[in-house]
Order: C-alpha cells, then sequence, then structure tokens
C-alpha cells in the first residue's frame, strides 16, 4: 500500500513540474511576440575590461518581478560582462549571449537583489537599465569581485554621460 501512495505522490510532483514548465515555456512564447531578440556580438574576442560574475536575470524596470523570459533572458548563469564595439557585452556561459547597444543604455546602478537573486547588501548587483524595443528592462549580474562591479559601473555611467553629450541639443534631431 505504501508504494502505491509513493508512485502517486511522485506522478503528482511530476505533473507538477510538467505545468511550471509549461507555463515559464508559454510566458516565454507570449514575450517574444513583446520584446525583440536582443543583438549579438560580431566579435567576442573584443571583449574589453571584462568583469566575471553571476547573470541574475532581466526583469521590466516598471515591475521588478516581472522576469522578462523571452529569448533566454531569464535564464541564470554564467557570464563575463565587458565592452565590445556595440556597447555592453554580455558573454554568457550556457545561454544566449547578447549585447546592450551603447544608444539603448539609461543608466546603472547598484541593488540589494532582484527576482532569482537576493543578496541583502545594497550593492550587491551591478543593475544596467536598458531599452528593449519599446519597453525598460533592468538586467541584475552579480559580480564575483564587488570592487571589479563598482568600477564596471563607473566604466558604464562614464559611457551614458559620454552618449548624452554628444545627442543634439538644438532639438532637430540632426535629420534634415
Amino acid at each position: 500500500m505504501k508504494w502505491i501512495a509513493t508512485i502517486l505522490l511522485i506522478l503528482a510532483l511530476l505533473l507538477l513540474w510538467r505545468m511550471m514548465f509549461m507555463g515559464y515555456r508559454g510566458r516565454a512564447l507570449q514575450q517574444k511576440k513583446e520584446f525583440p531578440r536582443p543583438l549579438g556580438s560580431r566579435d567576442w574576442k573584443g571583449l574589453r575590461d571584462a568583469v566575471d560574475g553571476v547573470y541574475v536575470s532581466t526583469t521590466d524596470a516598471e515591475n521588478a518581478l516581472d522576469r522578462i523570459a523571452a529569448h533566454g533572458l531569464g535564464t541564470r548563469s554564467a557570464v563575463s560582462m565587458g565592452f565590445v564595439a556595440e556597447g555592453v557585452g554580455l558573454l554568457r556561459q550556457g545561454a544566449r549571449s547578447f549585447v546592450i547597444p551603447t544608444a539603448d543604455i539609461v543608466g546603472v546602478g547598484h541593488g540589494p537583489g532582484m527576482v532569482g537573486k537576493w543578496m541583502g547588501r545594497e550593492k550587491g548587483l551591478v543593475v544596467l537599465r536598458w531599452k528593449l524595443g519599446e519597453r525598460v528592462v533592468d538586467t541584475g549580474i552579480k559580480p564575483r569581485h564587488p570592487a571589479e562591479g563598482a568600477r564596471f559601473a563607473e566604466q558604464v555611467e562614464e559611457l551614458v554621460r559620454t552618449k548624452d553629450q554628444q545627442k543634439p541639443t538644438d532639438g532637430s534631431g540632426g535629420a534634415q
């Protein structure tokens, strides 16, 4: 009689796991319609000033609990983040690598955590805020060494500052 209960429990757990998997997959398929696929780099060998760490996730900037599942952006992985010609490169192991174009970077900051990883320290994660299509998202990375993460964040801040200074200020946008 115990073995029947054990088999029923195992089947119930497998069914529950399957339902969770199908729900996440459905969410990713739905979000693929909302979010464009992030760019890839043409030259990952050119990744400079790389900082190793853990890619935590990408979430909607307005709703920190809304993980973006499309295009593998919700998949936790090891990462080397650095700079490539196109912008900030996230070279991931076991998940799709991508580039945040310089023009799409809104800002950078630090946080104690986000969906998928909570550090409890004020500056535990480096959080990149950027535009993915029409939406603003946050990508969290836990650097292996906090000092390297702080240095990287300063470099991104400088990149954003430089980008903002290069924008035309006459309102014409450079087009005629």
